[in-house]
């Protein structure tokens, strides 16, 4: 009889934790960088993406999830006209309770020129990212993000009349 529940009760104990593929990796990773978007920048859903512990490497400096925000919060980011991020070339390995992820993420931010305010300026960008991605109960959480810059240009957007 044991052996009879444990059939039945096996695929509701092997379905309820969330499975951890290709697929859903990208989009958790996507999911983060749209919150971090200035165009619908949402702390508390950037929370929710990564653990308690989360660090992330970023222009030579290690942050946690709050003082990243802190961060960005303070050098004016939220001001900026746009930031968007193209993620590619993923490499993923995957085991039945984590992710590690490179890929390629290009970025292109408009943003008003610090010297010239009615100058607006267009930087295109490259990086290479390492993402851990976990399983916190039935959740994927970021839990560490490494960011090296391999390219960076600012031209002149536009020039206001």
């Amino acid at each position: 009889m044991k052996k009879f529940l444990t059939f039945l009760l096996l695929p509701f104990i092997a379905f309820s934790q969330e499975q951890l593929t290709e697929e859903r990796v990208v989009d958790h990773i996507n999911e983060f960088f749209s919150a971090l978007n200035i165009q619908n920048y949402d702390k508390e859903a950037l929370s929710q993406k990564v653990t308690n512990d989360f660090i992330i490497f970023e222009m030579g400096e290690k942050f946690t999830l709050n003082e990243f925000t802190d961060f960005i919060e303070s050098a004016g980011y939220l001001g900026w006209l746009s930031t968007e991020w193209f993620l590619s070339d993923f490499t993923i390995s995957i085991d039945s309770n984590s992710a590690h992820v490179s890929y390629l993420n290009t970025g292109v931010f408009i943003y008003p020129n610090p010297y010239a305010s009615e100058v607006l300026l267009k930087e295109n960008k490259k990086w290479l990212e390492s993402i851990y991605i976990v399983l916190e109960g039935d959740e994927m959480k970021i839990k560490f993000l490494q960011s090296d810059d391999i390219y960076s240009k600012v031209s002149v957007y536009r020039k206001s009349s």
